[in-house]
């Protein structure tokens, strides 16, 4: 017997005639139709364990951890039921539409009767129905709403190389120079990473990345959740410069794997191995070093006499610079003749940058400022300035020579009119310094005579740089000059040579002959 509530007094009536009563409306325990509407059917199945949707996700996606044991499901209570001895009523659930559980009560039905377990033989991958069937004791028997449910088993598949990260940024400087802390800061203080397209990408896969010194056990850094706005875009990782620094420099791992919304975990990815050099370097420069000079501290002297070609200008092992930094030694001043500046390396060498001899030379009997400036492109970084002192030659030059003089002096009755004058080579000789030859003496009585200059300014040629001055007999001295002076008394050889254009001049020894008859 069931209970039947109409207006303020409360009767029993039998079930039948309940059931009749109700029939005329609807379906038994399926809910009201109006007239030439379909039946309702009943209340899906509930399967507590099924994720909850997601925009742009599976709908009742069940995830893969619920398919390793029997799956808990919960059939919804009826609206009428009175199971008897003589009027049973049946319960039959289906799974893909083949049934799989039954019940019969005779008694009233308990909650407890309708919790059922799908059998774990039965969670395959892919999208699955459950249904239900109630036959009540008059032999009516309804249908409920389909539940579709999906299982997805299957881990992501990575792409790429086994789905090792791509560098997304001037990666060819990375893999030349490592991870530097130059390169983190013109990139945003970040590492940007590609994951590869992998196969069946969604709305909440997870992707976490990992970092440090290992490849399979490395500490997690981040993860992030796709949604249906990006899951179809490419997906970057980003490392953080911070983070990068405190792990420190030396050989580091990134990777990362997905775990798809299921639950489905896949390979660890491939490890993209890099070598970091991360922390920041010291940005102070110090004096150059210059192995042939005398000094410290800024304060050095170079002697000609010491000088062996090439002359190497050494920046200090303190100086750190990055791979993609420009090293310039500069030599002496902009607009000086000597000026020079150079970013070539000394072949053999790693920090030491050669001066041509040329603007070594062009520095003699000055003091001149040597240094070397760090540029990145943007910024310069200047080093402390080196004052280097070069001091001129004083020994190996040669004496001038006139043709007729022996140990006695020179012989002006037999000379030619035009008196050959001749140089040897000197060190450093080179095409196009500047040669001066003056002649001096006095008059008879001892007036300084004027002087007559046999070279004035004479350009260097490539024959003399071989042979010396006047090996041809082309400088001579005029006869008639030297029988202006005082017979009995020396008349002097000046010579001097520029190595920088008139400047400055190089005195070479003097020579003083005696003038006889």
């Amino acid at each position: 017997m069931s209970s039947f509530f109409f207006g303020r007094s409360k009767m029993q009536v039998p079930c039948k005639f309940l059931r009749s009563f109700i029939g005329f409306f609807k379906r038994p325990f399926g809910g009201f139709a109006a007239p030439g509407e379909p039946q309702a059917l009943l209340k899906p199945v509930t399967v507590t364990d099924l994720l909850p949707d997601i925009e742009g996700g599976e709908r009742n996606l069940l995830p893969v951890r619920a398919t390793r044991r029997p799956l808990p499901i919960t059939i919804p209570m009826w609206l009428i039921s009175d199971p008897s001895e003589d009027n049973p009523e049946l319960l039959v659930v289906k799974w893909d539409g083949h049934t799989f559980a039954e019940k019969a009560w005779t008694t009233p039905v308990q909650p407890v009767d309708l919790e059922l377990d799908v059998p774990v033989a039965l969670l395959g991958e892919g999208r699955h129905t459950l249904t239900y069937e109630v036959t009540l004791g008059n032999e009516e028997t309804d249908s409920s709403e389909e539940l579709s449910l999906l299982i997805d088993k299957t881990a992501p598949l990575l792409g790429g190389q086994r789905g090792r990260l791509e560098l997304v940024e001037d990666p060819d400087e990375v893999e030349r120079d490592g991870l530097t802390a130059r390169y983190l800061e013109r990139h945003g203080d970040r590492l940007r990473t590609l994951v590869p397209a992998y196969d069946s990408p969604g709305p909440g896969d997870i992707v976490t990345w990992y970092w440090g010194e290992k490849t399979d056990d490395s500490e997690q850094v981040d993860s992030r959740t796709l949604t249906k706005d990006d899951y179809l875009l490419p997906i970057h990782i980003d490392f953080q410069g911070e983070m990068i620094r405190q792990s420190k420099d030396g050989v580091r791992y990134a990777y990362y794997e997905i775990e798809d919304r299921a639950g489905n975990l896949s390979n660890l990815a491939r490890s993209l191995e890099l070598d970091v050099k991360a922390q920041p370097i010291p940005r102070q420069f110090e004096w150059v070093e210059i192995p042939q000079a005398t000094g410290a501290s800024g304060e050095l002297v170079l002697k000609l006499d010491d000088y062996d070609e090439p002359l190497l200008v050494a920046v200090p092992g303190s100086a750190q610079w990055f791979p993609d930094e420009t090293v310039t030694v500069i030599w002496g001043a902009p607009g000086d003749y000597g000026y020079y500046s150079t970013s070539e390396v000394h072949p053999g060498t790693e920090r030491s940058y050669a001066i041509p001899e040329k603007h070594v030379l062009a520095y003699g009997k000055r003091t001149l400022v040597v240094r070397y400036e760090v540029s990145d492109g943007v910024d310069v970084f200047p080093s402390a300035v080196t004052n280097l002192k070069v001091t001129e030659f004083k020994e190996g030059l040669p004496q001038v020579a006139l043709e007729g003089v022996d140990s006695n002096g020179f012989s002006l009755g037999p000379a030619l009119d035009q008196v050959p004058v001749s140089l040897g080579v000197w060190p450093c000789i080179a095409v196009g310094q500047w040669v001066n030859i003056t002649v001096t003496g006095v008059r008879p009585g001892g007036a300084d005579a004027p002087p007559y200059n046999v070279l004035t300014a004479h350009s260097v040629t490539d024959a003399q740089v071989r042979r010396g001055i006047g090996a041809n007999k082309d400088v001579t001295l005029p006869k008639a000059y030297l029988a202006t002076l005082w017979l009995g008394q020396t008349f002097t050889f000046h010579v001097e040579v520029s190595f920088d254009d008139g400047t400055t001049w190089i005195k070479f020894p003097l020579y003083s002959p005696k003038l006889l008859p």
